[in-house]
């Protein structure tokens, strides 16, 4: 005999995406209150005022144990959201070019998933314990998420709809939504590189900090992006069943 739960899907969608920016805010405060110089070390011995993420969750404990944790929570829904959301985009019979408008989606949420892939892998394996696997696993996160970002954006504003279907106020506050995370994602990213290579060729107090703090937006900014999806769900009668 099974019981049938009803689990509304905004309950999901808010789990999902508060949990990692709770960690977050989490790890780097316990950080900065029982562990900043330990955190805010780098190899030139320069003061800084912030720790970096993999500086948090790699060095100090308990943070890891929470990083891992929370991560370990979202990602099942994580991974199923991207799932119903990929279904729910092949289900846009409005679209144009009907033909490769499915293998565009399938394309875009192979990033999705290989963007969580790489999330875990960054989560779960310090640099401190295998640094090539963590380096890889950064690498290919941000280029799975910049690109998924970029193509969903492109799709929202380029795609073309058959005639008689117009954009909802919805879809126009949603793809704009969308634009403007996507934006402060990849500038943030950037600015973060160049404070990173300025760190490490001359070594000034407080440009890493800099960097860890284009870091943390990069990583909420992502958060904020893909929470978007909420206001495209309905709020009312959208619902999931799990079974025991």
């Amino acid at each position: 005999m099974s019981t049938r739960v009803h689990i509304p899907i905004q309950y999901l969608l808010w789990f999902a995406y508060t949990l990692p920016g709770l960690a977050l805010f989490t790890c780097v405060g316990l950080s900065l209150v029982k562990d900043f110089e330990k955190s805010t070390r780098t190899h030139c011995n320069v003061f800084n005022f912030l720790p970096s993420i993999s500086a948090s969750i790699g060095d100090c404990e308990p943070q890891r144990y929470i990083w891992r944790l929370c991560f370990a929570l979202d990602s099942i829904p994580r991974y199923l959201i991207a799932y119903m959301q990929l279904m729910r985009l092949l289900n846009r019979h409005h679209m144009g070019l009907t033909e490769l408008y499915p293998f565009v989606q399938i394309g875009n949420s192979c990033l999705h998933f290989l963007e969580l892939t790489f999330l875990l892998l960054l989560t779960f394996v310090s640099s401190n314990e295998i640094k090539w696997i963590h380096e890889c696993s950064f690498v290919g996160f941000m280029i799975c998420s910049l690109l998924h970002m970029l193509l969903t954006v492109l799709i929202d504003y380029f795609w073309p709809r058959t005639a008689h279907v117009r954009l909802t106020d919805q879809e126009l506050a949603t793809r704009s939504k969308r634009l403007r995370w996507f934006l402060i994602n990849i500038f943030s990213f950037f600015i973060s590189l160049y404070f990173y290579f300025r760190h490490n060729s001359s070594c000034e107090a407080n440009i890493y900090s800099m960097y860890c703090l284009f870091e943390y937006i990069v990583v909420l900014t992502n958060i904020a992006y893909h929470s978007v999806v909420m206001d495209e769900w309905d709020q009312n009668n959208g619902q999931i069943q799990i079974f025991f």
